[in-house]
């Protein structure tokens, strides 16, 4: 079976696995929806990193990418539905790169399942297959009215031709995160609602409420809105709210149907992560020429000095900041970059900004003795920019001796300095110098590798990790009672 799956933009997912480009990457989801008087189904979802696989010249001299992709569903290791199919990238020219997707459909009744999955790269078949599995949970209800799961979508169009995205009369094209950078304003849902007409009868109305809330249920009242529709037997909704004022945190998003009496039919939540990066007009970054000579920044005379310690900032600069730095200030003149210096640390303190560039540079000389090498500074290391970049770990179990392990440290953060809650980085070390590498972590937009147990394990085969960091698929369920994976899943 071949299908050819649509090329789409998926803003953000992988922005920072771009230069890690080693190894196949593709990230999966699912979803469970229900058929009434048949019963549930899963939509199996796999996105595609388009930069990690190869092209080749097709018939119609461009160029495409090609899956081999096998989906196994297994319970208490039983076979219970498979699917093998090439999926199909979208026509490029040579050189070009596209993301694409491919989205596979079981029925099965409720319960507990695996999905064992594997991909081909079959334009590079010295490649070996990237595997993994994950569980999948269905207790849809088999009476009452009852919500889908939510599904997050990236993009949408009316169908004209039945294709595996359409649903409800739209082409769904599924956003596979719970991450929603500053660049995405808009939160698009679908969902559908089953049996409202055996609950409140055909046709009768009701209202579809949908409100966005704190991790501690506090409502942000801007977004909440209320719609009246009518049961049927498969209603489905599809949304769009505006976060773009929304600030960063973690929130969950809340739905609810509820009768004329306002009483409450049924209900469904889905938590997701924002992160809000106000850029500063250009206006506001211009420093008076007096005030600049007066400032911290007019102390350093020497430009490659002050080019360096710009530098440094990387790791709390905000994107354009950061764009600004890499592009920009490498040309600059001495006083366009103590302008920049000066105006960087007047948006995080405009009190006393220098007090803010003074603490920064405590934690530079903090990571710099702590993590520098002989080639790197500090803050140029993993353990460095993660340090700097989300703040002192509150657990941090080092394993630098142990023959059974490369050696490896786990941060775990209560709550990082951008409000993410109990978040996790693996570091590891095959060179056994100074330097540990950032092989995984479950906070978004970070390196993912559902493979490092057994990489971090591969010390005691005395052979380095053949997969690169970003090679595997996206969050698995992996606890098996195993130390490692014990200490990863519990690092008190």
């Amino acid at each position: 079976m071949k299908t050819r799956i649509l090329s789409i933009a998926l803003i953000g997912i992988f922005t920072l696995c771009a230069q890690y480009a080693i190894a196949m990457r593709a990230y999966f989801d699912y979803r469970v929806f229900d058929i009434p008087g048949q019963g549930p189904f899963v939509e199996v979802v796999l996105s595609f990193d388009g930069q990690t696989f190869e092209t080749s010249l097709n018939e119609a001299g461009t160029y495409n990418a090609n899956v081999g992709l096998s989906i196994i569903i297994t319970q208490n290791d039983k076979v219970i539905d498979f699917r093998k199919a090439v999926v199909e990238g979208p026509s490029l020219l040579k050189g070009e790169t596209s993301d694409f997707m491919s989205l596979e459909r079981f029925v099965l009744p409720n319960g507990n399942y695996d999905v064992e999955i594997e991909i081909t790269d079959l334009n590079n078949l010295g490649e070996e297959p990237v595997k993994m599995v994950a569980p999948i949970k269905i207790d849809n209800l088999k009476e009452g009215s009852f919500f889908s799961d939510i599904q997050f979508v990236s993009a949408y169009s009316v169908t004209t031709e039945i294709n595996a995205f359409s649903k409800s009369g739209y082409d769904l094209i599924p956003y596979i995160s719970s991450y929603f950078p500053s660049n995405i304003n808009e939160l698009m849902i679908y969902t559908e609602i089953y049996n409202l007409d055996k609950v409140l009868g055909s046709d009768e109305p009701l209202a579809f409420v949908i409100s966005v809330r704190q991790i501690n249920n506090t409502e942000i009242k801007d977004i909440s809105r209320i719609k009246r529709i009518t049961a049927k037997s498969v209603t489905p909704q599809l949304h769009t709210i505006d976060i773009r004022n929304l600030p960063t945190g973690e929130y969950k998003i809340l739905l609810e149907a509820r009768d004329r009496n306002n009483s409450l039919i049924a209900m469904k939540e889905r938590f997701f992560s924002r992160n809000l990066v106000k850029e500063v007009p250009v206006e506001e970054r211009q420093v008076d020429n007096n005030q600049l000579a007066q400032s911290f920044a007019a102390r350093f005379t020497n430009a490659d000095t002050l080019r360096k310690v710009i530098f440094s900032l990387n790791p709390i600069a905000q994107s354009q900041e950061r764009n600004t730095i890499n592009n920009t200030m490498p040309i600059s003149s001495l006083q366009e970059m103590q302008s920049f210096f000066y105006s960087f640390w007047y948006k995080r303190n405009q009190s006393n900004p220098e007090s803010a560039w003074l603490e920064y540079k405590e934690k530079l000389k903090m990571v710099d003795d702590n993590f520098g090498t002989r080639i790197k500074e500090g803050w140029q290391t993993d353990r460095g920019r993660v340090y700097l970049q989300y703040g002192a770990p509150n657990t941090r179990i080092e394993r630098p001796h142990d023959p059974d392990y490369w050696p490896f440290e786990i941060w775990h953060y209560y709550e990082t300095n951008d409000k993410l809650h109990d978040r996790r980085f693996l570091f590891y070390n095959t060179n056994l110098g100074q330097d540990y590498e950032l092989l995984h972590s479950d906070v978004p937009q970070e390196p993912k590798n559902m493979d490092w147990p057994s990489l971090v394990r591969q010390r005691a085969m005395n052979t380095p990790g053949q997969v690169g960091r970003n090679s595997n698929l996206q969050d698995r369920n992996n606890f098996s009672g195993d130390e490692l994976q014990d200490l990863w899943y519990n690092p008190y």
